[in-house]
C-alpha cells in the first residue's frame, strides 16, 4: 500500500513539474512577443515622418527593419515575464528582426516526494519575429502598399488619419 502511495504521489510531482515548465513556456512566449512587438513599434515615429516626407527609401527599409535594439524591447519582454511570474535570464536581438527570450520561473516545483524538486525552476526559450506584410508600389500625392491582404493606399495628411503599425507588420513566435 505504501508503495503504491509513493507512486501516487510521484505521479503528482512530475504533473507538478509539467505544470511549471508550461508556465515558464508561456513566460518565454509572452516575453519575446513583446520585445518584438516593441521593436515593431519603435518604427512608429520614423515610418510617420517617412509617409510625410514621402520617403520611398525611408520607407522600404522600415517594411524590412522597423526597429533598432534601444533597451526597450527587452524591458517589454521582463515586464510580461513578471506578469506570468518569471523573470527573463536572456533577451538577444537575433538579426535585425526578431528577438530570443529565456525565462526562469520564479516559484520552484515545490515539495514533493521527489528530493530537490523544492529547487527546481521552469526554464523556456522562445522567438518572435517581425515580418513586413507589404512592400511598396509607390509615393505620389499618396503611398500605396502591395500587402498581404491586398492593396493598401495611405494617405497621412487625411483626415482622421491614424497609423496602425499592424497593418504593415506581423509579429509571431517563430517555429
Amino acid at each position: 500500500m505504501s508503495a503504491l502511495f509513493f507512486l501516487a504521489f510521484a505521479y503528482f510531482a512530475v504533473g507538478q513539474a509539467a505544470v511549471t515548465r508550461n508556465g515558464a513556456q508561456t513566460a518565454a512566449d509572452s516575453a519575446a512577443l513583446a520585445a518584438a512587438r516593441s521593436m515593431r513599434d519603435e518604427a512608429y515615429d520614423p515610418f510617420l515622418a517617412a509617409l510625410l516626407a514621402g520617403d520611398e527609401a525611408a520607407l522600404r527599409l522600415l517594411l524590412i527593419h522597423p526597429g533598432d535594439d534601444t533597451g526597450l524591447p527587452c524591458t517589454a519582454a521582463g515586464t510580461f515575464a513578471a506578469a506570468n511570474k518569471s523573470s527573463v535570464t536572456g533577451c538577444t536581438p537575433e538579426g535585425t528582426t526578431a528577438f530570443d527570450v529565456n525565462v526562469r520561473t520564479n516559484g520552484s516545483v515545490g515539495d514533493s516526494v521527489v528530493k530537490g524538486s523544492e529547487n527546481v525552476h521552469g526554464t523556456a526559450q522562445a522567438t518572435a519575429v517581425v515580418e513586413p506584410r507589404c512592400t511598396l508600389v509607390s509615393v505620389v500625392a499618396v503611398a500605396v502598399f502591395a500587402c498581404q491582404d491586398g492593396p493598401l493606399t495611405v494617405d497621412p495628411t487625411g483626415p482622421g488619419f491614424v497609423l496602425d503599425l499592424s497593418a504593415f507588420y506581423t509579429v509571431h513566435l517563430s517555429s
